[in-house]
This record gives structure tokens, sequence and C-alpha cells, in this order.
């Protein structure tokens, strides 16, 4: 069929537009008359009409048809293709994956605060991007201190495992500055080093009567200016006991234990009550699959940090709000020994499961950005 005269555009318009009303069947002038002829003629030829109007070979859509009393309506349900519906229905576990392997990659972090690493090869002590190996004995955990000596101990005590009997002073010549009453049945344990009111004291456990039912383990701090001692509370029986504890102006946070029980430490020495219902915290995890652990607070006292599965939380304390959460690789919480929180820093001191040897620690920003220190074993910030 010719289209001479025609714009193409107006050719493809009228064969695809689909027409308001369905075409006549017959010339108008001979429709009118028939209509005018007889009732009769004029039913058979609208019944034709609808006929036509409504027939068809699409399949594309089915036609339902739903009566009242006073009208009928068509509604039209498509079917949607399978292959589009699997497209738009992403899997969520896909997307977790792809944001916790992007959040987590660790970067290059670049930092003016000095560390101390203890390991079994000696104290390192990492400045100004510089390592320097301080002795070759071999240490669980160390503290610096201004005059550039160091507060250290050699073992720290696993569960149901006997720890050290003294806390060493490390210098040009090495002294022990706490030991343990009874090195039979009494042990000590080194957690923190902090400075309050011009004189730097040490944190210290004492744990007597290891092996039977009247085991105790007390709190004290050491002043180092002074070699006075003062007993903060008793922490631990023979089968309760805390973790590694921090100090953080007038706090004191760790992690507890009793049994089956484990939750957060809090011990309060300005009156000031910190309740770990506020922090929305349980007071004690009863076998629980992934529970909060590893608290701890910063020398000010006013930031918490604690794991929670593969999240690290930082939380103010004054005023209950977490001011950070961070991805963590997934599964690592499973190998995290301590946290050490310093300003908007933190220290990830990490084991291998297996040997159970220390890791290289994480140092890691609020951001999320993280790098891998180079010398294995416990790190701590100096302060």
């Amino acid at each position: 069929m010719s289209n001479d005269g025609i714009d193409p555009d107006e050719l493809w318009a009228q064969t695809t537009a689909i027409p308001a009303t369905p075409p006549p069947s017959a010339p108008p002038t001979r429709q009118l008359i028939i209509i005018g002829a007889s009732a009769f003629v004029v039913m058979l030829i609208v019944g034709l009409i609808l006929t036509l109007s409504l027939g068809g070979d699409d399949t594309s859509a089915v036609i339902a048809t739903t009566s009242t009393s006073s009208s009928t309506s068509v509604a039209l349900t498509t079917t949607l293709p399978t292959p589009i519906v699997t497209t738009l229905a992403p899997t969520t576990s896909e997307e977790t994956t792809t944001t916790s392997s992007t959040t987590t990659t660790l970067v290059g972090l670049t930092t003016n605060q000095s560390i101390t690493v203890a390991s079994g090869l000696g104290i390192s002590h990492i400045a100004d991007a510089k390592t320097t190996r301080i002795d070759s004995n071999s240490w669980a955990i160390a503290f610096r201190l201004a005059d550039g000596s160091f507060i250290a101990q050699h073992v720290t005590p696993n569960t149901g495992q006997q720890g050290d009997t003294a806390i060493y002073r490390v210098g040009a010549t090495t002294t022990v500055i706490v030991s343990a009453p009874n090195p039979e049945t009494d042990w000590v344990r080194l957690h923190d080093v902090y400075t309050e009111s011009g004189s730097t004291f040490v944190l210290y456990s004492l744990n007597t009567n290891f092996i039977s039912t009247e085991a105790k383990e007390e709190l004290f701090a050491l002043d180092l200016n002074t070699g006075l001692t003062t007993s903060f509370s008793v922490v631990g029986g023979m089968n309760s006991g805390v973790s590694r504890l921090t100090y953080g102006n007038n706090i004191i946070v760790g992690e507890k234990f009793e049994e089956a029980n484990a939750g957060p430490f809090f011990l309060n020495l300005d009156g000031y009550l910190t309740n770990p219902n506020d922090l929305g915290l349980a007071d004690s995890y009863d076998n629980c699959t992934v529970c909060p652990t590893k608290f701890t607070v910063d020398p000010s006292g006013q930031r918490l940090a604690w794991i929670e599965a593969d999240l690290l939380v930082v939380l103010d304390r004054t005023n209950a709000s977490r001011i950070a959460e961070i991805p963590l690789p997934k599964g690592l919480y499973t190998s995290i020994s301590s946290l050490d929180i310093f300003g908007d820093l933190i220290l990830i001191n990490v084991y291998d499961s297996n040997s159970g040897a220390m890791g290289k620690p994480i140092l890691m920003s609020f951001a999320g950005t993280s790098t891998i220190l180079d010398t294995a074993g416990t790190a701590t910030f100096d302060q």
C-alpha cells in the first residue's frame, strides 16, 4: 500500500493508535435506515458492535469483570515477568558483605601519639614513626612513664591459671615494686598506670589463696611518689573475678565474671554512679552467643568503649550517647584480648585463637581509619 503524501510519523500514529470507538460495520446512512426500521435490527447491530469491541487475540492482560446493581467495572491484572521480580529483590547478605569489606579495609593512619608494645621479644616503644626495642626479656604488658622507664609484668593470669607474682619497674635497672605475699598461693595482676594530682599510680589486683575456697582478689593503687598503697574494693573470689581494668578520672572500668555470667564492671570512686542500664547495657549476661565485652575507659573518664560482635562502640559517658560505631572485620571479636582508648584513637589487641600468641595490634580512629602496627604484642598508649 502506498503512503505517498503522508508524513512517516503520521503514518506510524495512524497504524498504532487505538480507536476511541469501534469502527462502524456499514456506511452511516444505511445503518440509520436499518435502526429506524426495526428495534430488533438495532439490538442485533449493537450486540455485533460490542462483540467486535471486546474481542481480540491479546493475551498479555487478564480481564476480570465485576457486576453491581448499577454498573459494570473492568479491572486489568498484569503478570510481571519472573526475571524482573528477581532483579528487584537483591539479597541483604550481599549488601552487608560489601559494606563490611569496604568499611573494615585497613588503611594508613598517621598519629603523633606514642605507643608501648610488650611481647615475648621485649618492650618496644613507637614514637615519630620509629620503633625502639628497650630490652629483650619476655613481657605480657607494659606502660611507659614520663621519665622513660616502664611499669611491666611478665605474665598475666588466664582462666584457672595462676598469674605473675611480681610487678616491675624497667629502666636502667629492673626492680620489683609489687610482690605477692606468698608466691605459692598468691599472685598479682598489673591493670593500668595513671596520673592524678601530680602523682603517678599503678593499678593492680592481688589474688590471695588462689587454690582454696577462701580465694579473694582485691584491687589496689600504688602511689609511685610516696610508696603508699590504697585499697579500692574486693573484685573477685574463687569463682569470680575481673578482666584487665582501666582507670579514667575516678572511674575504673572493665569486665566482671561470675561462673557462667559476665558483664560490665564500673567502680565509681567519686560518688557518681554510672549504671550500665543507663548506657543501654545489662548488669550481666548469661550464656549469650554474642555479649558486649572488652569494656574500657579513656584517661579523662568521658569515653567508654566496648565490643558488640563485629562492632566497636564508643560512648560519651556524660550523656550516654554513642559517638562512634565502627564495623570490624567479620569474626575479629573472637580474638580480641583488650582495648585501650586515648583521645579519638583506639588500640585493639588481638591474639591467635589457635596458638594463643599475641598478634599485631590494630590502631584505629573514631572515623574508622586504621593501620596494623609492625610489632606484635600487647599495646598501650603513653600518657
